[in-house]
């Protein structure tokens, strides 16, 4: 079934509606011959002519068409014989019957139109000569009885009809003909639109993979962090796209390619850098790379066999293949010298499209602008770093020095950060908001490098100038700093540190949510430490005591949201009780001396007197000798007040050189002291045998104490100084105290 199927379709391609035609009319005269023979009545003799003919016919018939089915191509010939053949049917048919007026003539009009719109108009001529013959033929038995004029009107339109019908044959033929060629034009026209159409979808999707890919790595230059990172990545992205096998990026400095950055994932074909540019004798020199740096211009070299393009490969065989490689110079702006070069080998066999070059060469550009940004940006980044160091060096270089004017705030300082960082993570700040506060802590006394030191370091009671003069440390410090672009943040930070959130506060009296959160969370670290910590002229509190200051203070010195979460969080630290301001270094005992130098003798006074014995605990202090001089108002008298004041010059002079190890003072005038940290025998006829009272009126009367520092002791002035331990739990100090609140104003 397949094959008679098959051969149908073939006989359907090679026939034409000529040939159904053909069909239809066999068929027709068959059931005209059948119709005939069962109608008209005939004679015996023409039965059987007639019957005869009809069995020839279908016979024949039946043959040619399966000719016509099996073997197609002999078509003409077997319309040819069929001629023939129904040229003597029909005259058999014309002659069966007895009527000049024989519809079967008109058969003959058929046979001639079809043969000359199938043959032609000289074939049809032909067959209408032998038409002509055939029923001449076939009547001759009537010619007698006939017009002549009859039958020439019936010969003659055989021809008459043939002229006609074959002209427009000829005429449709010509049209055929014409149309076959336009057809056969247009077919190729249409052929050649289809393939160019082709070609440019081809070029089309391919051009739209090149967009895709610098669309892709112009991404890559937006989003990568760094150069390394953009070159590697940009190199593996060109070989993602179908035809490029191979790219490298060479970056140049001092006329050599110094680095280079392939798309190989593993070991890259090339040979290790450095490539001099303009070396004549290098290897790189000849290759398309280094003529593209040294033109400053895009070049594309073409693979040749023959003559092999000058290589710098380490295995050739990696690139082996490649049809034609483009390099393109790396600048920074259009009229920039390269930075380096951009080389891509494709294996198309076309090479490079004149658009694919545009966008290479435009993306080359934009790669050399993201390198020349990165180096840019790495010089701004250490520009910046330097210049950030160079800040703190300076900023921490002021820090350092009020350190070293007072080492108590060294360590206050970073107490205090450190209360900050606690208290801000327990209040769930952000990171970076934690480590801010504990810098604006480090730095948050910084101002007070503008407090002169006869302030700063006063140990003894402020004057409401002294405060004033305090307060300005907020100020200062934020003016220092809020000039610094990276400190403008902490300068905030540190001015707002001493407002109060009853508003009572300064430097602007903010109250409340006004007050920056991290200045609330530093007052609160800064006034604790100041509560916790030995000062001169009070001692520490508790933790457990400081922490309870801070909850009276909650709501109107402080934030309560910041007191309830350093309540929390500062009832485990740990602070040692060593911490005073008391002078260690031999500069601070030197600024003590300023404020607690007799005038006279250049002695300590009563004031440092006083301060000693009230921080035995720490300073360690053990034995006391008190000199008291005698009869030195007779001794002025005799001798003046100006020999009187070169005696207590004299005996100053002479107490320190004797007891140089040891703290030296002079109280009330005529009473001394000298203070150890251990056992010290000084008796009457040691200090009276010095030579500046030998042969004077005055003596000296020697009383020792032995120091505690679980006690506290009093200093009274009566005929002479006494000083005398006391049960009370509090140090009696003849000397005016700042108020309880002092360490939360300050």
């Amino acid at each position: 079934m397949f094959s008679l199927h098959k051969q149908w379709k073939t006989v359907s391609e090679a026939t034409s509606e000529v040939d159904l035609v053909f069909l239809l009319l066999r068929l027709f005269s068959l059931a005209g011959g059948i119709a005939w023979f069962l109608i008209v009545p005939l004679l015996p003799r023409e039965e059987a002519i007639l019957v005869n003919a009809l069995i020839c016919f279908s016979i024949y018939s039946t043959v040619l068409y399966l000719v016509i089915f099996w073997r197609p191509g002999l078509l003409k010939k077997v319309y040819l014989v069929s001629l023939f053949l129904d040229m003597t049917f029909l005259s058999m048919l014309v002659h069966a019957e007895t009527s000049f007026e024989s519809s079967f003539f008109l058969g003959y009009y058929l046979l001639i139109c079809l043969h000359t719109i199938y043959f032609g108009l000289g074939f049809g001529l032909l067959v209408a000569g032998i038409s002509a013959v055939c029923y001449v033929v076939s009547i001759l038995p009537m010619v007698a009885s006939v017009e002549w004029t009859d039958l020439a009107m019936r010969i003659g339109f055989l021809f008459f009809i043939t002229i006609p019908v074959g002209l427009l044959t000829e005429k449709v033929k010509r049209d055929k003909e014409k149309l076959e060629h336009f057809n056969r034009t247009l077919e190729f026209r249409v052929t050649r639109r289809t393939e160019k159409i082709g070609s440019l979808l081809d070029q089309e999707r391919y051009l739209r993979e090149i967009l895709d890919t610098v669309a892709h790595i112009n991404k890559l230059l937006i989003t990568t962090p760094n150069i390394v990172s953009l070159l590697e990545s940009s190199c593996a992205r060109f070989v993602l796209h179908g035809h490029y096998g191979f790219c490298w990026i060479g970056l140049l400095q001092n006329d050599e390619i110094t680095t280079v950055h392939t798309s190989s994932i593993e070991d890259s074909p090339l040979v290790e850098p450095p490539y001099a540019v303009n070396d004549t004798a290098g290897f790189f020199y000849q290759t398309s790379s280094a003529r593209c740096i040294r033109e400053n211009r895009a070049v594309i070299h073409t693979h040749d066999q023959e003559k092999p393009h000058p290589h710098m490969w380490r295995d050739p065989e990696m690139v082996r293949g490649y049809q034609s490689v483009i390099s393109l110079p790396l600048c920074a702006h259009q009229d920039a010298e390269p930075l380096g070069v951009l080389s891509i080998f494709t294996w198309r066999r076309e090479g490079f499209e004149p658009e694919e070059e545009e966008m290479l060469d435009e993306l080359s550009g934009d790669i050399g602008f993201a390198i020349d940004s990165f180096r840019h940006r790495e010089a701004v980044t250490k520009l910046t770093a330097e210049r950030t160091a160079n800040y703190e060096e300076t900023i921490f270089s002021f820090v350092d020095m009020i350190e070293q004017r007072d080492t108590y705030t060294a360590g206050h300082t970073e107490r205090v950060a450190r209360y900050c960082e606690l208290i801000s993570k327990e209040m769930g700040i952000e990171l970076e908001q934690i480590k801010k506060v504990y810098k604006a802590a480090i730095l948050h006394d910084i101002g007070k490098i503008a407090t002169p030191d006869s302030v700063l370091l006063k140990p003894g009671k402020l004057t409401s100038l002294d405060f004033d003069l305090i307060k300005l440390h907020a100020c200062a410090g934020y003016e220092m700093l809020s000039n610094i672009e990276m400190y403008k943040d902490l300068a905030v930070i540190i001015r707002h540190h001493h407002e109060r959130h009853d508003g009572t506060g300064y430097p602007d009296g903010l109250q409340g949510d006004e007050i920056p959160l991290l200045s609330r969370i530093m007052s609160v670290g800064d006034a604790f430490d100041a509560m916790t910590t030995n000062r001169i002229y009070k001692a520490r509190k508790e933790i457990p005591a400081g922490l309870e200051e801070l909850k009276s203070c909650s709501g109107t010195q402080f934030h309560p949201d910041v007191v309830t979460a350093a309540v929390k969080v500062l009832a485990d630290v740990q602070i040692s009780t060593a911490i005073n301001q008391l002078p260690v270094s031999d500069l601070e005992k030197k600024r003590f001396s300023y404020f607690f130098n007799d005038k006279l003798t250049g002695l300590y006074n009563e004031d440092y007197l006083k301060i000693i014995l009230n921080n035995l605990d720490l300073n360690k202090y053990m034995c006391l000798n008190m000199l008291h001089l005698q009869n030195v108002p007779e001794y002025n008298k005799l001798h003046g007040w100006a020999r009187g004041n070169q005696f207590f010059k004299e005996f100053a002079v002479e107490l320190q050189t004797r007891f140089s190890e040891f703290l030296v003072f002079r109280a009330y005038g005529n009473d001394f002291a000298v203070i150890s940290k251990k056992h010290l025998a000084v008796d009457d006829q040691m200090i009276n045998s010095l030579a500046s009272i030998v042969d004077t009126e005055i003596h000296i009367d020697v009383h020792h104490i032995d120091l505690s520092a679980g006690k506290v002791y009093t200093i009274d002035k009566l005929e002479k100084m006494e000083i005398q331990a006391i049960d009370d739990s509090q140090p009696v100090i003849d000397a005016v105290r700042q108020n309880s609140s002092l360490h939360c104003k300050l």
